[in-house]
């Protein structure tokens, strides 16, 4: 480091310089997001006029509101704290966004991550809800309460990072009243429980997946279905690998880094805080919902094939046959329904979702 004494250092800049503002990260961050909401759409739509809406449906939708406080919160953060921008061009107010940024995301990370995972596990109760032994089903339980701990836990060690707990975003006082230290630990503890919660959902479809009888080949592509619901695990790995890697740095791309102000307040890490922290901490809940709904799109996409199919040949019997069922269930009292009319009305069941993803077909 540099022994030039402070008076001699070049200033931190009052006036906010926008020549190399960056806004790719944020522009990521909403394409990211339209792509995952778009998709979580449509599986709710589809579940709703199927009147197949589950608990999983319903714990996506907080999970969708929180994920999109979430992008909101990153884009807004990335554009008015200037990420991106070289570190020397960036002023105070513009530092104490930046601050604010990564304490609300300390908190708000937890409850959206473990919200989908919540999402996903009822998911995984509701399709191999028989025939899997009660292990399984307590194994699932197990994993919800831990999720409640995760938030709970999750949701006070950020308190412990600075006394008072506002030097959190203040850019003065701040390296007197907040022990670093702590927050890197805790932010390891946090991506690293994440990451157990998210390889848990990967190998858990494995094992009833593993009982059915099917082609080798049909069960590979069902396990890559459900792997993708857990598809999180790999975004968290990385940005779990890429935290620890960049914690011990202590240098900058810019070599006058150590004679400006700045290099006594700011961490030479937040010069690529763009790629490390905010596109991987995007990506993650985005593959998550995404791989979450993939089972019901599946589902969507095979019947569209079929009904394309269908109008390109013409109506066969057993659309005539389908039609009569939905009118009979829909112009016949419920106790005096036709068995063809109750076979009909299972077929809106969950588990068809799950014969689909076997068999191919919906």
């Amino acid at each position: 480091m540099s022994s030039m004494s402070f008076d001699k250092l070049i200033p931190i800049p009052t006036e906010v310089n926008d020549t190399h503002r960056v806004y790719s990260i944020a522009i990521a961050c909403i394409l990211l997001a339209v792509l995952a909401v778009a998709i979580c759409f449509l599986r709710l739509v589809h579940r709703f006029r199927r009147r197949a809406l589950g608990p999983d449906d319903y714990a996506l939708i907080p999970a969708l509101f929180l994920y999109i406080g979430w992008t909101v919160l990153a884009v807004y953060v990335n554009i008015a704290a200037g990420i991106g921008k070289p570190l020397v061009e960036i002023t105070v107010p513009e530092y104490v966004v930046w601050w604010k940024g990564l304490v609300a995301g300390a908190w708000l990370y937890p409850i959206m991550s473990a919200s989908i995972r919540v999402s996903i596990i009822l998911f995984y109760q509701r399709v191999f809800s028989t025939g899997v032994g009660r292990l399984f089903n307590r194994l699932l339980w197990s994993l919800l309460v831990l999720q409640g701990l995760y938030v709970i836990a999750f949701s006070i060690t950020p308190t412990f990072t600075c006394h008072p707990t506002y030097y959190g975003w203040q850019f003065y006082g701040q390296a007197e009243h907040c022990d670093y230290r702590y927050y890197n630990n805790n932010t390891v503890a946090l991506y690293g429980a994440s990451l157990a919660f998210d390889i848990s959902l990967l190998l858990f479809p494995l094992h009833p997946i593993s009982k059915l009888q099917l082609p080798g080949k049909r069960k590979l592509g069902l396990s890559a279905i459900f792997a993708l619901g857990a598809g999180a695990s790999v975004a968290t790995a990385y940005k779990l690998a890429i935290f620890v890697a960049q914690e011990p740095r202590t240098m900058t791309s810019n070599p006058d880094w150590f004679n400006y102000v700045v290099s006594r307040y700011i961490p030479v890490q937040f010069d690529s805080h763009g790629v490390t922290i905010w596109i991987p901490s995007q990506v993650e809940p985005t593959l998550g919902l995404i791989g979450a709904s993939l089972p019901a799109l599946h589902q969507l996409f095979v019947s569209a094939a079929k009904e394309l199919s269908r109008r390109a040949t013409g109506r066969s019997n057993t659309d005539t046959f389908e039609l009569r069922e939905r009118q009979g269930a829909q112009n016949t009292p419920t106790g005096e329904r036709s068995a063809a009319s109750n076979r009909y009305q299972k077929m809106t069941d969950s588990q068809e979702e799950f014969q689909s993803l076997t068999t191919g077909h919906a």
